[in-house]
């Protein structure tokens, strides 16, 4: 039999020296200290608005004659808030299963008045069950009486959970704790995968086989103990996608679970528990997906009731299977409110989300689905890890790590389209950025589940033309071109929706605006959703690109467009760099030279590349005696950089913004 230990490949363990206890915070609820109450700053982070002062966990199994293996994990935390923007620490949400309880709650909060520190205790009034699903709940409270200076504890068990051995995150993204630990006793008939991130240390890391004996009965845990100190709050860099990618965290996936027989041994005890043989379980992606769909989706999915008779009303008179799509994606979009939590799991019943207009992404691209299948589409759930959820492991078998589904609707040539009913106005098929994070698990039935690539067809491309004159005094005035083609359509079609076109084009382009006016505004294929471009057209005045000093004039030919400074300008970095999508950029500027004046010095053209052509900045300048032309082109082909390369990173956005602040200079004839 495969232990469970040596599946462990993924964590290096070893044996920490034992922690002095005098650096142990008292975990006795409600014995704060007074050096607790007296902090007014966290030494390590003076500017934290709170800190953890210790946040405990420990999962354990008891053995019951009659019920078998019962698993429960308590929880204790607390929390010194030191300013205002660490209020919401008090609003507390504990999910957890239908099947389960939570039991032992206690919560309080603590404050020196006139010297003397004084507990308020929860009170009912601020402890209520929300339904997230037909199978997940949320317990809320909410602490009373917090303010600056504020201790907050909480402590609660929740019980008869699963064989799921939960996962433990031992840092915090916005505030840093002081102490973090996670107990876990396991019983061996349960198997198990670790794997752990992040860059703090462990101060205890240990795990051993023991004995337990219950009932007359013996058996083997696995025991668990981990505990880190000081660990900073992860502090967001710029230009990275899932910050919580990067806490410091263990992962555990039960990859099988045995039933537990009795062996007679002669002992002691009389008697121990092996493993028997194994318990069907989920421990691949097609089963885990063929489970969800069966349990979770098809009845929804087949239901009829009031969509039928709104999906026969949207595409009448659209014979087209893509006018039909296109119908019922815009039907909901327009008409339905996009609310609630990031999860796969429905939390209204159909009839319900249709009767409110409103539902969470999910729920809105299953009601997307529903009306598709009720005019004879066949359309299926896409299930995705967003961006900011993180990336999804091939060998992290687990729902969890999805937080959205999709639609998917097969074409006329049976190829698929993907499609976020969250999302509109975007086109058919384009999804937002937030999706596109490598691949979906595809359910067209419980028996044909399969990845599919979450990627846009479209290209994304910006551009913008001018064809100028200047005066002797340095004033610009001419004709702007604008086109955007992807997600620049978009962001257009939704600002207009929301403000104007005016509104939509001052902030689209705030450097031209800063010492200039437009008139004259036109932008065509605006109403179109379907179209991944829009087109306009502008006419500018515009001072502050170009200065007479003298008998020269000097031109800023980029127009204030690019980098004034280098976006990595930080010294060191600790993540990797994603810098969201491919697309490209392109500036094309024609500037008339005055009468009088001629060419006395020229930017050169340059081409930049960085990796394998992954970045590219071009820079192409013509000149003549009647105009000057400098043509920009920036491409982000392959987004992802490691932070290995981050220095040469630095150098090539520092070698462009050398190249944007190069200016023409013209002298008097």
């Amino acid at each position: 039999m495969l232990k469970t230990l040596q599946l462990l490949a993924c964590l290096v363990l070893f044996a920490a020296p034992s922690i002095a206890q005098d650096k142990k915070p008292n975990f006795k609820f409600g014995k704060i200290t007074a050096a607790e109450m007296a902090m007014t700053e966290y030494p390590n982070d003076p500017a934290a608005p709170a800190v953890v002062l210790f946040d405990r966990a420990s999962f354990t199994n008891r053995l019951s004659v009659n019920q078998g293996f019962q698993f429960e994990m308590e929880r204790h935390v607390r929390i010194k808030i030191f300013k205002k923007e660490a209020y919401d620490r008090a609003d507390i949400s504990i999910p957890y299963f239908k099947d389960e309880k939570i039991i032992d709650l206690k919560a309080s909060s603590f404050n020196l008045e006139n010297g003397v520190m004084v507990e308020t205790e929860l009170s009912k009034a601020n402890l209520f069950d929300e339904k997230l699903t037909r199978t997940r709940r949320l317990k809320k409270l909410t602490i009373p009486a917090v303010k600056e200076g504020t201790i907050i504890e909480y402590k609660f068990t929740r019980t008869n959970m699963d064989y799921d051995v939960p996962n433990w995150v031992f840092q915090d993204v916005e505030i840093p704790k002081i102490w973090s630990e996670y107990t876990a006793s396991v019983p061996v008939f349960i198997e198990y995968k670790k794997f752990s991130q992040g860059e703090v240390p462990f101060s205890v890391a240990t795990e051993e086989f023991r004995s337990a004996t219950a009932n007359g009965l013996s058996y083997n845990c696995n025991e668990m103990h981990y505990v880190q100190e000081n660990i900073p709050a992860l502090k967001p860099e710029p230009f990275v996608n899932s910050i919580k990618s990067y806490l410091s965290q263990i992962n555990f996936d039960v990859s099988l679970v045995y039933k537990p027989q009795v062996e007679a041994t002669g002992g002691a005890y009389g008697s121990r528990l092996t493993n028997g043989p194994p318990m069907e379980r989920n421990n691949t992606w097609e089963a885990l997906g063929n489970e969800l769909f069966e349990d979770v989706y098809k009845d929804v999915l087949d239901a009829t009731g009031t969509t039928a008779t709104i999906a026969a009303t949207t595409i009448a008179g659209k014979a087209a299977r893509n006018e039909r799509i296109a119908s019922l994606y815009e039907y909901v979009g327009k008409n339905y409110q996009t609310e609630g939590y990031e999860i796969i799991w429905m939390t209204e019943p159909l009839d319900k989300i249709v009767k409110n207009h409103k539902g969470s992404p999910s729920e809105l691209n299953i009601l997307l689905i529903n009306l598709l299948r009720r005019t004879n589409l066949n359309a299926f759930p896409v299930a995705i890890s967003t961006i900011e959820n993180g990336p999804i492991y091939p060998y992290r078998v687990t729902l969890d790590v999805f937080d959205r589904i999709l639609t998917g609707v097969e074409n006329e040539d049976k190829t698929i389209t993907i499609i976020d009913a969250s999302a509109w106005p975007h086109p058919v098929g384009f999804l937002p950025e937030e999706d596109l994070n490598k691949e979906g698990l595809m359910m067209r039935t419980k028996d044909d589940v399969s990845w599919i690539p979450l990627q846009n067809k479209a290209l994304v491309r910006s551009a913008l033309q001018a064809d100028l004159a200047f005066d002797a005094e340095g004033k610009l005035t001419g004709a702007m071109t604008f086109s955007e083609t992807g997600y620049g359509a978009v962001n257009a079609r939704t600002r207009v929706k929301e403000k104007d076109a005016a509104t939509y084009v001052r902030e689209r382009y705030p450097e031209l605006f800063v010492e200039g006016s437009f008139s004259n505004l036109k932008i065509e294929n605006l109403e179109n959703w379907q179209e991944p471009n829009i087109k306009g057209t502008f006419d500018l005045e515009a001072t502050g690109f170009a200065n007479v000093s003298g008998n020269k004039m000097y031109l800023n030919p980029s127009l204030g467009f690019g980098w004034k400074e280098n976006p990595f300008k930080n010294p060191e970095r600790k993540f990797n760099i994603e810098l969201g999508f491919p697309r490209t950029t392109v500036y094309s500027f024609t500037f008339a030279i005055p009468k009088g004046y001629k060419v006395e010095e020229m930017p050169k053209g340059s081409k930049m590349t960085f990796g394998e052509n992954g970045l590219l900045f071009e820079y192409f300048t013509e000149a003549t005696d009647e105009s000057v032309k400098v043509t920009i082109r920036r491409s982000i082909r392959q987004p992802f950089i490691a932070v290995d390369f981050y220095a040469d990173l630095q150098q090539f956005y520092g070698n462009i913004v050398s190249k944007l602040d190069e200016q023409v200079v013209l002298t008097k004839i």
